[in-house]
């Protein structure tokens, strides 16, 4: 799950075989529910950015994750 407070980033991140993106709302995100299951993630920003909105982090993530996978 992608979370501003995920102790590891998504830069770092060697994806498994098979993977789940989740992408909560903006404002609440993903339920405790959920976020008690998911490895949680950060997508490392410069210094002064706030945040991303769930398209633009969702995108960043596909990238990412579908990059590593056909570079393999």
């Amino acid at each position: 799950a992608l979370t501003p407070g995920g102790s590891e980033t998504l830069d770092a991140l060697e994806p498994p075989a098979r993977a789940l993106l989740l992408l909560g709302t903006e404002g609440p995100g993903l339920p405790e529910s959920l976020m008690a299951r998911a490895r949680r993630v950060r997508i490392a920003m410069a210094p002064g950015f706030d945040s991303l909105n769930v398209a633009t982090a969702g995108a960043i993530a596909l990238h990412h994750l579908a990059g590593r996978r056909f570079s393999s």
